[in-house]
């Protein structure tokens, strides 16, 4: 069974559409050396954000904490085994800054 699933999940994301940012007048060299910035620069700031946002030691599993409770018990969920979609999206914002596209490119 579990062989199943990973064969399905292999499957699936062999069938997703390959990506990649265009800027005109760009070398791939330049790009790649942008993209890798960009992530080191996310990278640091999703890590920023995740010791900001408390507890001191952070889970050792995908558990879910509260930041900043009020007196009802409310408050914004955080986690730091999420951080990795946060770093996709400071980049991905990062990238944009710059002045690249992300599009979907053919095989």
């Amino acid at each position: 069974m579990k062989r199943m699933i990973i064969l399905l999940l292999l499957s699936a994301a062999a069938c997703a559409p390959k990506t990649e940012y265009i800027r005109p007048d760009t070398a791939v060299t330049q790009r790649d050396a942008d993209e890798k910035d960009c992530y080191r620069i996310a990278n640091d700031q999703a890590l920023e954000e995740s010791y900001a946002s408390h507890p001191i030691f952070p889970p050792y599993r995908e558990t879910q904490f509260v930041e900043g409770g009020d007196e009802n018990g409310g408050g914004r969920y955080a986690s730091y085994g999420r951080r990795g979609a946060r770093v996709y999206e400071l980049a991905e914002y990062c990238m944009e800054q710059r002045g690249y596209k992300l599009v979907q490119v053919r095989p």
